[in-house]
């Protein structure tokens, strides 16, 4: 399979991985004349799917976590931020069992994960989608650090729940299209707060969970908000939030602009590490993700376009491709392993 915009849609391709929209699924894996869909797709916020044609049924996109559990876990906190807009009693116990399935999932996956696939997202659902990513983003690196699994259930907790104070956000303001003016960001600033405040007499959430809510837009050089807290007054959990948080928020469409490439994430991260985020956890962070995901389209430094096929291990920008054009743009196919081409650079991510 491999990845490509909604608008490059062509005849002959077929689904290779269903959508969702709204926690039902919208179109099956195996859908032909996907083509017919384009218009719909564009207008429920989805600009890429995942397709299988005659240069990618041999892609191989590998899922993180099961497909299922992932839209439980959205079907979970969707309830649980309605339960908080409409002031009801809130089902701790239903987020902390959805954790638990996606760390049980996590550690039952093989030792060395390597996340490589860019998710099928929409707008409308972003909050939730953006909620279990974080949750499942934050769990992969507190394996990668050797946390136990109370420790990774407490993280898990606190970040499917960093953004709960969105709820308490005016829509009007959260789904904006445009540039917020200055006040208006403030209220949007204040979901970091007003997602603790709702919690932080609950005892069945963790300290060190909450902490993760309160601070997860703090900076280590004390530039973050609400408190301004820096260094070692931030928990590790927040310090571990702060980092998949902007990750998932930057590779994803948002209505004001659309996703970064992987590696365009990871460096802004990277570039920024030891001045806001914690430079020992982005490097464990990293270590995890594909800079190039597997499915996805590249234009390379000799002007060849092709396909990413396969990772290296432990060399994530050399990955093994699998060429569909050459340099004048005519049609051929081979493979191409960046580690025996070392004179080849991607150049360019579609």
């Amino acid at each position: 399979m491999r990845l490509v915009p909604v608008e490059d849609i062509k005849p002959e391709m077929k689904l290779a991985k269903s959508i969702y929209h709204n926690n039902n699924i919208l179109l099956n894996t195996g859908v032909k004349n996907l083509h017919r869909y384009k218009d719909r797709l564009k207008n429920i916020g989805i600009n890429y799917v995942y397709v299988e044609d005659k240069y990618s049924t041999d892609i191989k996109v590998d899922y993180v976590i099961k497909s299922e559990l992932r839209e439980k876990g959205q079907k979970k906190i969707r309830s649980f931020m309605e339960d908080i807009r409409f002031n009801k009693s809130i089902n701790v116990s239903q987020i902390k069992d959805t954790v638990s399935d996606i760390v049980d999932d996590i550690l039952n996956n093989s030792d060395n994960i390597i996340v490589n696939m860019l998710d099928i997202k929409n707008f409308d659902d972003y909050t939730y989608e953006h909620s279990v990513n974080v949750a499942v983003y934050s769990i992969i690196l507190g394996k990668s650090l050797n946390y136990n699994v109370r420790d990774l259930n407490k993280l898990g907790v606190g970040a499917i729940l960093h953004d709960i104070g969105k709820i308490l956000i005016p829509p009007e303001i959260l789904f904006k299209e445009g540039k917020l003016n200055d006040e208006e960001y403030q209220i949007v600033k204040d979901h970091s707060e007003l997602g603790y405040d709702y919690i932080k007499d609950a005892r069945e959430i963790s300290p060190v969970s909450k902490a993760a809510i309160l601070s997860h837009h703090e900076r280590l050089d004390g530039s973050g908000y609400p408190r301004r807290k820096s260094g070692d007054e931030l928990h590790d959990f927040a310090k571990i939030v702060a980092i998949t948080d902007v990750y998932d928020a930057l590779t994803s469409d948002r209505t004001y602009r659309k996703r970064w490439p992987v590696h365009e994430a990871i460096s802004y991260i990277m570039s920024n590490s030891d001045q806001k985020f914690d430079n020992y956890f982005v490097d464990k962070f990293v270590r995890n993700l594909a800079i190039y995901p597997n499915g996805t389209m590249v234009r390379l430094s000799n002007g060849q376009k092709a396909i990413v096929k396969e990772q290296n291990s432990n060399y994530p920008t050399r990955p093994i491709l699998r060429i569909v054009e050459d340099a004048e743009g005519n049609e051929m196919v081979e493979t191409m392993d960046l580690l025996n081409n070392l004179n080849i650079v991607i150049d360019e991510v579609y």
